[in-house]
This record gives C-alpha cells, sequence and structure tokens, in this order.
C-alpha cells in the first residue's frame, strides 16, 4: 500500500477559475465593471484564506468491494485491480472567508461560494495529476466521487477512515453525510494494466453535482 500527503499552497493556486465561478452562478452575460470589481475583492480573499490539503491511499479492488455499491461505480471501475482513495479540502478558513462575504452582501457571498467550488476543483486536479505520477504505467479512470449516480454518499464515513482524514487533512464528517469543511472532496481513482475507455466526464468528479443549476436543467455547464 502506498501513501501519501500534501500540506502546502500549490503555487498554481494563485487564480481562481472565473469562467467555472460564474457558471456555477448561473450568470451567463457579459459581466459589467461593478461585478468584475466585487469579483477582484472576493477572490483576493479567498486566495489568501486557503490552506489546501490532500491525502492518498492505494487499495486493492478486493480491500474495497464492501465500499462499491451501486451500478454506476461498478462500471466506472470496469477492469480496474486498484483503486487510489483520495479527499482534499481548501481547508476551514475557507468556510470563514464565505460566511463573512455572505454576511457583508448576498452577492459577494455568492460569488465567494461559487470561486470557492471552481477552486475545489482546481486543487483536486492538480492533486490528482501528482498523485497519477507514482502510476505512470497504469492507466488511470478520473475521479467518481460518493453521491454521483446510486454511489451513496453513506460510502465518505469509511473513505474518511481509511484515509485517517481527519488526522490528515481535517475534514470531518456531520450526521447527514456532509463533509467539514464544505469545500472538500472525497473520490476514487480506478487503476488498470489495460486502456480504460474514455469517457466524458460529465459531472462525475463535480462537487456540485448534486446541486447545479445545469443539472436541473438538463444541460452541463461545459
Amino acid at each position: 500500500m502506498s501513501e501519501s500527503s500534501s500540506n502546502y499552497i500549490n503555487p498554481n493556486l494563485s487564480t481562481i477559475d472565473r469562467e467555472q465561478a460564474f457558471r456555477y452562478m448561473g450568470f451567463q452575460e457579459n459581466p459589467d465593471q461593478k461585478f468584475l470589481d466585487l469579483a477582484e475583492i472576493c477572490e483576493k480573499k479567498l486566495l489568501q484564506a486557503i490552506r489546501p490539503k490532500y491525502t492518498w491511499k492505494l487499495f486493492t479492488r478486493k480491500d474495497l468491494e464492501f465500499l462499491l455499491t451501486g451500478k454506476d461505480i461498478q462500471k466506472h471501475l470496469k477492469n480496474c485491480n486498484n483503486i487510489i482513495l483520495f479527499c482534499a479540502t481548501l481547508s476551514q478558513n475557507v468556510d470563514t472567508c464565505i460566511r463573512l462575504a455572505q454576511t457583508a452582501d448576498v452577492l459577494a457571498g455568492m460569488m465567494t461560494d461559487a470561486m470557492a467550488s471552481a477552486l475545489t476543483e482546481q486543487f483536486c486536479d492538480l492533486a490528482e495529476s501528482e498523485i497519477l505520477r507514482n502510476f505512470l504505467d497504469d492507466y488511470a479512470t478520473f475521479r467518481f466521487s460518493p453521491g454521483y449516480g446510486d454511489f451513496p454518499l453513506s460510502v465518505q464515513s469509511d473513505i474518511l477512515t481509511l484515509l485517517q482524514a481527519q488526522k490528515t487533512t481535517g475534514i470531518c464528517l456531520t450526521e447527514s453525510n456532509l463533509m467539514t469543511p464544505r469545500k472538500s472532496v472525497t473520490a476514487l481513482i480506478g487503476l488498470s494494466d489495460q486502456p480504460i475507455e474514455k469517457n466524458r466526464k460529465g459531472c462525475a468528479g463535480c462537487n456540485l453535482s448534486q446541486k447545479c443549476p445545469y443539472r436541473r436543467k438538463g444541460v452541463h455547464c461545459n
């Protein structure tokens, strides 16, 4: 079994994907200068607040069969003999930053929350790339998170326990299976010794998959 954890602010997180954040807000028009000025303020405060951490462990599929509930995760991990469990968070500071923004101004609160969601995805992408450098001889699936399809949120408790997430990243779980800090992600990445069919990633790895306005409309954000 291999293990790695990170406790640093990656220099590549010096900017936020505003286009993605604006999509999360459901904003489809060309933003005016007032809107962009507010975005600049929210982004600066958020980037000062983040303390991103992630951790991961490698397991054989046999070790994790008890977790693989549902047809969607079984299909996703087809022909994968090994599985990476992964979790990441932007830190509790980000929750505080969002809460303060919401108290000061409704739009600033919405924008900070959306930017934090976009930044969570950016961090997860960077962490995933770093993890997979350890497995250059394998074929990897994209990350697949609990709550997507018929893969239940309830498995997050076992994932976080196996990763010792509270100790390594500060991530905890509420009674309703929601993570704190809020901008946190758990996911599985399958590894195979044979090529994996590259399907559209869609919403599978997105931490907004359960509350995305685009999914409710039956469309995608990209």
